[in-house]
C-alpha cells in the first residue's frame, strides 16, 4: 500500500475510539506477549468505558493493518520486542497516530516522526545514571566497584553515562522516580551529591575480557563490594558461569532493564549470585505504594499469577494512551499531553498523589521474586 501524496485528514464525524496493542502473541516471545496483553486488558476494564481495544500479534501478517480503519485508531501501543515497527511506522505517521512504544530511543523517534513516537522506558543513558545516583546515594559506598559492559551501543553508553554521573553527579538529588513529584516539592532543593572518592577502586572490562577468567581476579583475593553489568541478555547469561568462579560469588550484582528477565534471574540463582535489578517504575516487589499493591492483587485475582513489569508497562501504558486522547479532542491536544509526560516510570502511580511512597528502586531476584520476571 503506497502512502504517498497530501494525507487525508480524518473525519471528524468519524470518532477515533480505538486503542491497538501490538505484541508477540506466538513465536518464542508468546509469553512476554501474553503478560501485555493481560496487562492491558486489565487497565481497559478499568478505564476503557467508550473505547475498543484491538489486539494485533506482532509476528502476524503486517497486512492486518489494511483492514483497519486508522480514523478511529486514538494511539497504539507496543513493539515490544520492534520486529515490525520498521515495517508499519510510515503507515502510523501517515494518519498522525501516536504510538508509545517501550524501547525506542527519543533520538530514534526523531528521526522517524516528531512528535509521534514516545517511548515508555527509560534509555540507556538513563539506566547508567539512575544506577550511579543509587550507589552514591548509599550511607556506605563501595570502596571496589567492577563494571562490566557489552558490546553493543546501548550497553557501551550505560556505562559512559555511568561513570560520567559516578566522577560529576547532578546537582540535585531528583531521580527519575522523583520526577512526578509535586512542583512544591521540586522547589526544595536536595543537598548536593558528593563524588564517588577517587580512591575508590574502580575496574572497567568488556564482555569479552570478563570472559577470559584470567581477567577477572584483577582486584586481588578479595571480591569488588559492587558489580554492576551493562549487558543485554545473552551476554548476562554467556556470563554467569564465569562470575561463579571465586572470588566473586559473595559480591552484589545490579543491573537494569535488559537484565530484567526470568531467565537470567533464574541463571543467577542457579549459581547461588546475588542479583539485584534497578528497575525505576516498574520494579513490583515489596513497593509501599498503593496503586502498586492495588495493581498486584488486580492481577493476581484476574489471572492467579503474579504481573510481570511487561505487564506493568502495557498496563499503565494504556491507561496514560486513554488518558491522553480523553484530554482533548484533537490530534494535537493528544500529542501534546503525551510529550508533557515521563514515560521512565509508570504514570499510573502518581508519586504526588496523597502521599503514596514510589516503588523501590532495586529488586533482589530470589526463588519467590523470580515470578514477577518476563
Amino acid at each position: 500500500m503506497a502512502l504517498e501524496g497530501t494525507r487525508v485528514l480524518p473525519d471528524r464525524l468519524i470518532k477515533a475510539d480505538t486503542f491497538l496493542l501490538t505484541v508477540p502473541l506466538s513465536g518464542s516471545l508468546a509469553s512476554w506477549g501474553q503478560k501485555a496483553w493481560q496487562g492491558a486488558e486489565l487497565a481497559f476494564s478499568n478505564w476503557g468505558g467508550g473505547f475498543k481495544l484491538k489486539i494485533l500479534d506482532e509476528n502476524g501478517d503486517s497486512r492486518i493493518l489494511d483492514e483497519i480503519d486508522f480514523r478511529k485508531v486514538a494511539a497504539s501501543i507496543g513493539y515490544f520486542t520492534e520486529n515490525r515497527f520498521s515495517i508499519d511506522a510510515p503507515r502510523y505517521i501517515y494518519f498522525k497516530t501516536p504510538v508509545l512504544l517501550p524501547y525506542l530511543s527519543t533520538k530514534e523517534a526523531a528521526g522517524l516522526g516528531p512528535g509521534i513516537f514516545f517511548r515508555l522506558l527509560s534509555t540507556s543513558q538513563e539506566q547508567g545514571r539512575f544506577l550511579a545516583l543509587e550507589i552514591l546515594k548509599k550511607s556506605k559506598r563501595p570502596t571496589s566497584l567492577l563494571i562490566i559492559t557489552g558490546s553493543g551501543s546501548a550497553q557501551i553508553a550505560q556505562t559512559a553515562a555511568l561513570i560520567e554521573t559516578l566522577v560529576n553527579p547532578p546537582p540535585l538529588l531528583m531521580s527519575p522516580l522523583e520526577e512526578g513529584a509535586s512542583s512544591r516539592a521540586q522547589s526544595k532543593a536536595a543537598p548536593p551529591l558528593k563524588p564517588l572518592d577517587p580512591k575508590v577502586q574502580v575496574l572497567t572490562l568488556n564482555i569479552d575480557q570478563a570472559l577470559d577468567s584470567e581477567r577477572l581476579p584483577e582486584f586481588g583475593r578479595r571480591s569488588p563490594e559492587l558489580i554492576i553489568l551493562a549487558l543485554d541478555l545473552d551476554e548476562a547469561l554467556r556470563l554467569v558461569p564465569t562470575l561463579a568462579e571465586a572470588p566473586y560469588r559473595k559480591a552484589v550484582f545490579w543491573g537494569s532493564f535488559p537484565l530484567g528477565f526470568r531467565d537470567v534471574g533464574a541463571a543467577f540463582i542457579a549459581f547461588n549470585l546475588k542479583l539485584e535489578l534497578a528497575l525505576p517504575g516498574a520494579n513490583l516487589v515489596n513497593s509501599k505504594n498503593q496503586a502498586v499493591l492495588d495493581f498486584n492483587r488486580q492481577y493476581l485475582e484476574t489471572y492467579q499469577a503474579h504481573p510481570t513489569w511487561i505487564a506493568a508497562l502495557a498496563f499503565d501504558s494504556l491507561n496514560l494512551a486513554i488518558k491522553a486522547v480523553s484530554s482533548g479532542e484533537t490530534d494535537v491536544a493528544v500529542l501534546d499531553f503525551l510529550a508533557r509526560r515521563n514515560h521512565q516510570a509508570l504514570t499510573a502511580y502518581d508519586l504526588s498523589s496523597n502521599g503514596a511512597s514510589p516503588p523501590q528502586a532495586l529488586m533482589s531476584v530470589s526463588n519467590e521474586t523470580l515470578g514477577y520476571l518476563p
